[in-house]
Formats: structure tokens, C-alpha cells, sequence
């Protein structure tokens, strides 16, 4: 707008223009027309900003004077007024997805068309039979005028006399020549005899099978007829030479079959009569691999989305599809509801390789492609912060779900890694090359080094906490562990890898016959105090266990990791006690998953539950990945524990390492041990080896047992410390009587515990 350089001039940040007092009526009318066709094409049917006024920032305007310039009020309504043919023309047009749900309509209707076309044309061959015969009956009638033999035989009913019938039989010969001789019976007999003679005639000169498409309009005209006179007989109208598709089980979701299937007696969620509201139109995902709707259940309903979720069996029954080929969750309020309808099983085919196979490193903050959902989408799931429980019967893929999740810890190479398999097998060998500590199996020594792991891993978890305290706000603004902490700082995620759970927590054994705590009891403990609130602080538990149930998994340590995983269970108590309380209830129950297809399982974190299949990493990619992984650690300066030759802690120490510092513990870490005294130890703890009929010495032969024992115990003691800059030394003390054998100060040294 133009305005003069004397008047007075502000500048505000926005000011709303009345341009409905710029236009005259006949305009004004044709935007309301416009605007109230947007509205309708809006997802709620409510009108916005765009149907209202238009706000122009920063506009220089006169102070206390109208704007007095109405070209460049023009000029923005021009621009306002300008054709957008996304919005004005229909969203069924334009929308990819609709189409693709027509195109498969269309598709299915062809082939059930063409499949019951044999049945057509025997209907169409009845209905063109019956137009012949009533064709010429009514011929017949109508060319000798039967009509008078009815008028003729009523009279004679009534006991007229002769000259009566006489004179009817006259007035119908008459009729009869009459109509025979009528232009129209010409014209029709002539044309009748005409292509009599051409269909003859073009049979014999090209043959019969070249003449039968020339019979089409007899054909034609034939099932006319045949179909007047069945719509006379039957004026209801239930003749129907097509059958309507039928679209059950072709995974293509239409709003009759929908609203059908809800209606359905074992369903029950519409009664007769109702219908729900389908938002927008069903569509088909890209690749049509299914179908695809959000709707509101109808108010008179009084049903909600989880009630429908609660009857997807039922409802996969009423659509005739595989109850896998179904997912419905809520959508926006309790009464909306997304349903998507699979054509065939989501995860049929072979399993889906990791991308983590081909990936040089990853970063833990990004998520861990864990597994494909039933969209064909690969999912990275959040771990943490959150974790990971995996539960379900054996060989149902517990492992290769929790191995994918943990390559991606794999490749990070600022994450530290502990891992104890209770299988005892190969699946976690791979990690032995960069991990802290790596514990296999369940013996004796295993357990208890698992115990003094996580009870060592407690106390990190509350030095992290301090370190994080003394931090300011502005670094550590939620009070917990960060990108930039984790980079600047060293505080680094650990991710605690348990496989067979179970094994762990029901070892009984003690460390002292005195002791209230077994070491299953130790375990759980520390786990429970690690999942609830180590988080924070970046510890990621990872756990697996073929029993997930309360007497083999306590409910404190399965409710502290919102994130699990079920596998296919063998009761519906079981998949409970993974996915949680009530899951089997609303219709989400592993005991049902099809065995044939491995690493099946369903998936439930904060945003709901979801049918998922895992990424597959066989054990030579794995350990390619492990060994990336450790160069990674090298390069990075962060290869620690076990992995490096390093005990780190206590917690960390491995192999005979560990296994003399666990003797020190039995006795209550004396200051010294005579090698006699510890051979005593290493026999209890491993009598395979270390007890005196495994040396080749007999048992009363003390002291050959202590030289031979000796001796191989130095030997071990040199392989554990080969490449290390460390040594532990046998020294000889007389207090206390004279002897040989290992100080403890010079044991923690030598582990590398200071």
C-alpha cells in the first residue's frame, strides 16, 4: 500500500487484513463456494486458516488511517485466489494409495469375473433360451392373434350360442391377416429372412466358426427377452446375471466387507444397521502388499479400539485371512482405530540379513536393527534406556533376536560389553574379542564370577551417578547420560549381555555355608538394581531366558525393562509374562505364533505391540562383525577387561586369574597362601583339573602334589600373563613356618587391579 514519506509510519510485527470489504458479492460468494469444498476435502471436515484471513507480516502502515491502496490488496488476493489443483481436486484422484486399492479392486473383480465366466454363460445360455421360447410365443400370439382363443373359450363357458363363437373365429382370422399384413411384420419377416440368408451364405464360403460372431446380436436380442420376461416373473429384482466380488481372503479391505466382517455374530462389535466412519478411503501400501484403513467406530457402538483389537481372531475369521495378516491398534481417540490387512503371511520367505552384516560401525544412539515389522520395514529399536527381555520356548530364535540387537553395540566402539552365556555353546564366543568380561556357562566358577560382575557393576553404576552430579545443568540437562557426556566426559553405555537366564538365577550354591544370599539370589539382586535404575546412566541389559515366568524370573526385573520381546511360548502365562499382563486378553498372544516360521514373535515397548520377525546373523557374520568391532575399540583407544588382557576390576578377572583371586575370597583374603593351600582351592573349584588324581599323583603324596601342582600352576599363570607387561612372582616366607606360594598384594597387581 502507498503512503506519503510525511506521514507518520510504525512498523508491526503483523496485521490482520479484512478482505472481504475488497470484494464485491458475486466474488465473495464464489470463495465461500471454494472454501466450504476445502473443508470438505480437510481430514476433519472443519475449516482452517486457509478458508479465513490472510496474515501479512510486517506491514507498513500509516498511523490511525485505513489503507488506502487497493492494488496491493489485489495483488495478494490474486495470489490467495490462485489455482491449487491439490486442493481442489478430490483426494481419491490424487492419492497414490487409493488408486493402488482400486487398481487391486479392479483386479480382484477381473479375476473372479473370469473365474466364474463359465457360470455366466450357462446363465446367459438359460436366459437366452427362455428368450427364445417366449420370443416366439409372442410372435405366435401376436400373428395369429391367440388372444381370441382365450375370448373364445370364455364365451363358450357361458353357454352362448353358435353364432356367438362363429363370429369371434371371424374377427380373429380378420385380426390375423390384419397384423400379418402390417408394414412392421414385413419389415420384421424380411429382415429376418435377409440375415437367414447372409448367415448362410457367409457359413458356406468361410465357414462356420468365421459365421459365429455374426450370431451375437441374435444372442442378444435373445437374452433381452429371456431377461424382460424374468424380471416380470421376479419384480424384486433378484436376478442377477453377475455375482458381486467377493473379496474375502484376497486381502483387498473394501467398506462393505469391512463393516460385514465387524457385524459378524462371533465379532460383534456393530450391530445391524450401523456402519463405521472410514477416514479418507482405504488405500493400498506401496509394493500392494496390503490394505490399509483408519475409521471410527460409531457412538451407539459403545465399543473402543482395544475391544476391536480383543477380537482380532475373530474378526481375521469374518475376513478369511490368517489372524498374522491382521493388525489393528488405536488411532488417535479410543474409539479410532488402524487396520491393516495383509494379502499373504507378512513374514513368509527366508529371514531378513542385518544390515549391521555390511556396516563398518554404528553408533548405539541411532537404535539396533533388531527385526522387520509386519510392514517389511526393518526396525531399530531403542536400547537405551530401555533394554531388551527375550523370552520363549527353546530353538525359537531367543538368541539370533538378542545377537541382532547387540551387533549394533558391537559396532560402537564406545560401548562397553559384558556378556555371560548360560548355554554354554558358541553363539557368544565372538564376543570374547572385545568384551570386559566373557562368562560361559554355568559352573561353579562361572556363576560366582558372574555375582562378583554385577554386584562390581552396581557400584560403577553409582560412581556414574556422581560423576553425572557434579556435572552442570547445562551439560547434563535430564540427569542422565547424553551423546556429549559419553564423548566428552568417558562415561560410556554398558551393555550387559545374559543369555539362558534362567540358569543363573536358580543356582543355589553359596560362598560361605554361612551365607543367607545363594548366588542366583546375588544375581537377581544386582539385576534388579541395574534394569531399575541403571539406565540413567547407560547400562543396556540384554536378557534371554527360556523361562521368562515368575518362578524362574522374578515380575521386579521383568517390569524394570519396558522393552520385550515374545517368541513363540508354550502357554499363554508365559507370553504374558514377557509382554505383559492382559496382552493374551486384547488379542496379543505368542503361544499362537506358527512354529514354521523362526525369530516370529511379537514386540512391546511404550508405543504398543506389533508383530515382528528378527534380522538374521548367522555365527561367521557375527564374528566378522566382533572382529570389526574390536578393531574399532583399538583405534578408539577403548578395548579394555578380558578382551585387552586386562582384568580392570576385580569383577573383570579372568581364567586362572579369577579363579585364584575367588580362592583369596573363600578364605577371606588373607594376606598369603601357601601354593599347597591354593592348589586345595583350584581342586575344589575345578577337581577336573586341579584335583590330585587329574595331576597323575596320588592323594596321599602331598608333596609331590604340591611340586607337580606347582608346576603346572606356574605354567598357567605364565599363558594368562603372556603379552602383558605383568609378572607374578612365587615367593617364600618362614613366619609362620616355612612354605611357598602367592601374595595377594602381588595377585591384584598382576590382574591389573592395582
Amino acid at each position: 500500500m502507498s503512503t506519503t514519506d510525511t506521514e507518520p509510519r510504525i512498523e508491526t510485527e503483523a496485521q490482520l487484513v479484512d478482505l472481504a470489504a475488497y470484494r464485491d458479492a458475486e466474488t465473495l460468494t464464489r470463495i465461500e463456494e471454494a472454501a466450504r469444498d476445502a473443508v470438505r476435502t480437510t481430514p476433519a471436515g472443519l475449516p482452517d486458516l486457509t478458508t479465513g484471513t490472510v496474515r501479512l507480516d510486517k506491514v507498513d502502515a500509516p498511523v490511525g488511517t485505513p489503507a488506502e491502496d487497493e492494488a496491493g490488496v489485489l495483488e495478494i488476493l490474486d495470489e490467495r485466489d490462485g489455482w491449487n489443483l491439490r486442493t481442489l481436486v478430490p483426494e481419491s484422484l490424487t492419492n497414490p494409495g487409493v488408486w493402488r486399492q482400486r487398481r487391486a479392486e479392479w483386479t480382484n473383480a477381473a479375476q473372479f469375473h473370469a473365474l466364474r465366466s463359465p457360470v455366466y454363460l450357462w446363465r446367459v445360455a438359460n436366459v437366452s433360451a427362455l428368450g427364445a421360447r417366449v420370443g416366439i410365443r409372442d410372435a405366435w400370439s401376436f400373428l395369429f392373434a391367440t388372444e381370441y382363443g382365450e375370448i373364445t373359450d370364455k364365451v363358450r363357458r357361458t353357454k352362448a350360442g353358435p353364432e356367438h363363437i362363429a363370429d369371434l373365429r371371424a374377427d380373429r382370422r380378420k385380426e390375423a391377416r390384419a397384423r400379418r399384413r402390417e408394414p412392421l411384420t414385413v419389415y420384421g419377416l424380411t429382415g429376418c429372412t435377409t440375415y437367414t440368408a447372409a448367415l448362410l451364405a457367409l457359413g458356406e464360403t468361410w465357414g462356420w466358426v468365421m459365421a459365429a460372431p455374426v450370431l451375437l446380436p441374435v444372442f442378444g436380442v435373445l437374452y433381452a427377452l429371456g431377461r424382460r420376461e424374468l424380471i416380470r416373473r421376479q419384480p424384486d429384482g433378484t436376478f442377477a446375471l453377475m455375482d458381486a466380488p467377493d473379496f474375502t481372503g484376497a486381502g483387498v479391505l473394501t467398506d462393505e466387507g469391512l463393516n460385514a466382517a465387524l457385524r459378524a455374530r462371533n465379532v460383534g462389535i456393530l450391530k445391524d444397521g450401523e456402519e463405521v466412519t472410514i477416514r479418507g478411503f482405504i488405500a493400498r501400501e506401496p509394493g500392494d502388499k496390503a490394505s490399509v484403513v483408519r475409521f471410527d467406530l460409531p457412538r451407539s457402538a459403545g465399543k473402543t479400539a482395544k475391544e476391536v483389537a480383543a477380537k482380532r481372531e475373530s474378526l481375521a475369521a469374518a475376513l478369511a485371512v490368517d489372524a498374522i495378516q491382521l493388525s489393528i491398534r488405536q488411532d488417535g481417540h479410543e474409539g479410532g482405530v488402524y487396520m491393516r490387512v495383509a494379502d499373504s503371511h507378512p513374514f513368509g520367505g527366508d529371514p531378513v540379513p542385518s544390515p549391521l552384516e555390511t556396516a563398518e560401525r554404528w553408533n548405539i544412539w541411532d537404535g539396533a536393527p533388531t527385526f522387520v515389522d509386519e510392514t517389511g520395514a526393518i526396525t531399530a529399536i531403542e536400547l537405551l534406556f530401555f533394554g531388551l527381555l527375550v523370552g520363549a520356548m527353546p530353538r525359537q530364535g531367543k538368541t539370533f533376536t538378542a545377537r541382532a540387537a547387540a551387533a549394533a553395540a558391537v559396532l560402537d566402539p564406545l560401548c562397553r560389553m559384558i556378556v555371560a552365556d548360560g548355554k554354554g555353546g558358541k553363539d557368544w564366543s565372538a564376543t570374547a574379542l572385545l568384551a570386559e568380561a566373557y562368562i560361559r556357562g554355568v559352573t561353579e566358577p562361572a556363576v560366582r564370577r558372574l555375582t562378583h560382575v554385577l554386584e562390581d557393576l552396581v557400584g560403577e553404576m553409582e560412581e556414574g551417578y556422581d560423576a553425572l552430579f557434579e556435572l552442570p545443568d547445562e551439560v547434563c540437562p535430564e540427569g542422565k547420560l547424553t551423546p556429549e557426556i559419553t564423548r566428552d566426559h568417558k562415561i560410556y553405555p554398558v551393555v550387559l549381555i545374559i543369555d539362558e537366564l534362567q540358569r543363573y538365577l536358580e543356582d543355589e550354591g553359596k560362598e560361605e555355608e554361612d551365607d543367607k544370599l545363594t548366588y542366583g539370589k546375588r544375581i537377581e539382586k544386582a539385576l534388579i538394581t541395574l534394569a531399575k535404575v541403571g539406565p540413567a546412566v547407560g547400562l543396556i541389559p540384554i536378557l534371554a531366558s527360556q523361562k521368562p515366568t515368575g518362578d524362574a524370573v522374578p515380575s521386579a526385573l521383568r517390569d524394570a525393562i519396558p522393552q520385550r520381546i515374545a517368541h513363540l511360548c508354550a502357554t499363554y502365562q508365559m507370553s504374558d509374562s514377557v509382554l505383559g499382563t492382559g496382552s493374551s486378553a486384547s488379542g496379543w498372544n505368542a503361544k499362537d505364533l506358527a512354529p514354521a516360521f523362526k525369530g516370529m514373535g511379537i514386540h512391546a515397548d511404550e508405543t504398543g505391540l506389533r508383530f515382528m520377525r528378527s534380522l538374521l546373523i548367522n555365527l561367521p557374520k557375527f564374528r566378522a562383525i566382533c572382529e570389526r568391532g574390536r578393531a574399532l575399540r583399538i583405534e578408539a583407544g577403548t578395548l579394555a577387561g578380558e578382551a585387552a588382557g586386562q582384568a580392570g576390576r576385580a569383577a573383570r578377572v579372568g581364567g586362572i586369574l579369577a579363579d585364584l583371586i575367588a580362592v583369596f575370597e573363600d578364605r577371606k583374603n588373607p594376606e598369603r597362601l601357601a601354593t599347597a593351600e591354593i592348589l586345595d582351592g583350584l581342586a575344589d573349584l575345578d577337581p577336573a583339573t586341579w584335583a590330585p588324581a587329574a595331576l597323575g599323583v596320588g592323594e596321599e603324596d602331598q608333596a609331590t602334589y604340591a611340586r607337580t601342582g606347582g608346576t603346572a600352576l606356574r605354567k598357567r599363570l605364565d599363558e594368562a600373563l603372556d603379552n602383558t607387561d605383568r609378572t607374578l612372582a612365587v615367593r617364600s616366607w618362614t613366619s609362620g613356618g616355612r612354605a611357598n606360594g602367592y601374595y595377594l598384594a602381588d595377585l591384584r597387581k598382576a590382574a591389573g587391579m592395582g
